[in-house]
């Protein structure tokens, strides 16, 4: 479906002929961008390991930390120079390698640092590197650019079998609009059901973080 398809869709849906419409055009396609961010999020539509910016790594001297692109949710794999890289946590290196932070050498592991605030996600690599060399990543992400009102032959970055219950969170987000014409709290809910029926209940971060936390040692490990 194209963004004109997903307005056309909307305003019958929620009978929006009106002139001026209800629901603008930056209205809707807020909705549907905030609706493919979802979906990918919950349901991990998108796997990447092709994008040079997103997927690539070019590491630097005596540097450990590395910002990853915004659309990055998740880590599926890193490699370098062909060897894969295992994910562990700060607490599990602090219990099994004391000084961490100080070895430096060929990268054995990385740490997955989710966003936090206005800090993007990062890659923390164990060893920290002490020459140039590359990352490859396969990620899950979300789009890499938002769809655009004034762009209606633009398509959601998911495929075509998911794009028409996208519009179950379009409609979940528009009944919350907080005026008495509009506002529907058991419309949105209902809403809100097929989607997560559809893509799955949002992950929880915190949830994620100490199931990666709680990984068995890693015990192949020659430091």
């Amino acid at each position: 479906m194209k963004v004109e398809d997903f307005f056309r869709e909307f305003r019958d849906t929620v009978a929006d002929h009106a002139e001026p419409p209800f629901w603008t055009s930056e209205n809707i396609v807020r909705y549907l961008n905030e609706a493919v961010q979802e979906a990918c999020e919950r349901a991990k539509l998108i796997e990447d390991r092709l994008t040079p910016a997103v997927c690539s790594i070019a590491l630097q001297p005596n540097v450990s930390t590395y910002p990853l692109h915004p659309s990055v949710f998740e880590i599926k794999r890193a490699t370098l120079r062909g060897r894969p890289l295992d994910e562990t946590s700060v607490e599990e290196m602090d219990d099994d390698c004391p000084g961490w932070e100080n070895q430096k050498g060929l990268p054995r592991c990385f740490i997955f640092e989710q966003a936090s605030g206005a800090q993007p996600a990062n890659l923390r690599l164990v060893r920290m590197p002490t020459q140039a060399d590359t990352v490859v990543l396969t990620v899950y992400r979300g789009a890499l650019k938002p769809l655009r009102a004034d762009l209606d032959m633009g398509r959601p970055e998911i495929p075509e079998r998911f794009h028409e219950r996208l519009m179950d969170w379009m409609l979940h987000r528009a009944y919350l609009k907080q005026d008495a014409d509009a506002y529907d709290p058991e419309k949105s809910a209902t809403s809100l059901a097929l989607f997560v029926q559809a893509f799955g209940e949002r992950p929880d971060a915190n949830v994620q973080r100490k199931q990666r936390d709680r990984r068995p040692p890693l015990v192949r490990m020659n430091w």
